[in-house]
């Protein structure tokens, strides 16, 4: 008897045309009463350079910089006047940002307005490209003055913008002193990278070694949550290099998690909070049974051993972002209701800005009113302390 394949296409999404051409429709969306609707992973673009003015004047030269490129037609970045957004990134680049509420924040606030979305975590567009730079100093003063900007933006749409941080995570003396200047600044949270690689002297980072907990114990003691997010090296100057190099990136937090949880660093910080942002949710449940699976199999050769299963680190410690996810909704009773946050992850093509209505809509069928106000918005205002 032949088996039928079911159809995971997004009706919802056929036909939607790029990014800045798009009619929001996410406000005309039916929801339950008392929902407030957070965006939990939107993005930013910069038509300002937020680091003129803000850093040593030893490091103005090293320092990227932002312009308005009139050959391409738009905000450009680079090292002493080299932009780095040519050719096809260019254009990428350039078919978000046409949208003026991607780096202008009085065009944003109605952008939001229209797709129903009152408030909205909000990551760079292309910062996470530094994570690696060679110039260690540079690097710093890159996210530091990044973070000063931020918190400008957020004094310009109070209660509504709120930005996502990052710190030094490869110098150990500077860790703690970057996260309390984040929280100093008012941001809520910060994003830490995936593949961290080497520290200062060029060892290998590894987030579950004792170096490290200094991260994890001034996030836990400041009650700042931690992102990790996909997309720090993409390579789109390949044959449709926009799918080919886009999705792998959706299947990248198996490695973290398993950090987490096997090198004990949720045992040594029971109050840690970490959210894995844009690669959906219908990944968990696989991820969770061969983390059950592998615990068991080998419980001998575990050291630390956790105290607790997998599974009950998700439930207690984990969260996850998604923008269209029909499969992850199906398997929502084995993710938890609770653990997830919708995002539009405006103004990405792979947002859903355009078709939003549809999406939340869904969201609100598959579940519970209660949970439906926990996934859009709910749990993002508890965890993020946005109220």
């Amino acid at each position: 008897m032949a088996s039928t394949i079911l159809s995971t296409r997004n009706p919802a999404s056929i036909n939607v045309p790029i990014s800045c051409e798009r009619t929001l429709d996410g406000a005309q969306a039916s929801v339950p009463e008392g929902t407030i609707i957070v965006s939990a992973d939107n993005h930013w673009g910069l038509s300002v350079d937020p680091w003129k003015g803000r850093v040593p004047a030893h490091l103005v030269d090293r320092m990227p910089s932002v312009w308005w490129d009139e050959e391409r037609g738009l905000y450009n970045m680079g090292f002493q006047g080299q932009p780095i957004f040519t050719g096809y990134i260019g254009e990428i680049i350039k078919s978000m940002e046409d949208r003026r509420g991607a780096s202008h924040i009085n065009e944003r606030m109605a952008d939001l307005d229209l797709d129903g979305i009152r408030m909205e975590l909000v990551f760079p567009q292309t910062l996470l490209m530094f994570f690696q730079h060679p110039d260690f100093e540079v690097r710093e003063w890159i996210f530091r003055a990044y973070n000063e900007h931020l918190a400008e933006m957020q004094a310009r749409a109070p209660g509504r913008f709120f930005g996502v941080g990052f710190i030094n995570f490869w110098d150990v003396s500077r860790i703690e002193e970057s996260i309390r200047h984040l929280k100093q600044l008012g941001l809520k949270t910060f994003c830490v990278p995936i593949n961290p690689r080497d520290d200062m002297d060029g060892n290998p980072i590894h987030y579950s070694s004792e170096a490290m907990d200094i991260l994890w114990a001034t996030a836990e003691e400041l009650g700042l949550p931690v992102y990790f997010h996909v997309g720090e090296t993409l390579n789109f100057d390949i044959p449709g290099g926009v799918v080919t190099a886009t999705l792998p990136i959706f299947t990248p937090f198996r490695k973290n998690f398993a950090e987490l949880v096997y090198g004990g660093v949720f045992d040594r910080h029971p109050n840690l909070r970490v959210i894995f942002a844009e690669a959906g949710i219908n990944g968990i449940p696989g991820m969770l049974q061969d983390a059950e699976m592998l615990t068991d199999a080998c419980d001998r050769y575990l050291s630390p051993r956790p105290k607790l299963r997998p599974t009950d680190y998700w439930r207690r410690n984990c969260y996850a972002t998604f923008l269209s996810d029909s499969i992850g909704l199906k398997l929502i009773d084995y993710i938890g209701a609770d653990r997830v946050m919708w995002s539009a992850d405006y103004p990405h093509h792979e947002g859903t800005h355009g078709y939003s209505k549809a999406v939340i809509e869904e969201i609100c069928a598959a579940v519970s009113p209660a949970d439906a106000r926990k996934i859009l918005g709910g749990t993002a205002i508890e965890l993020f302390d946005l109220i």
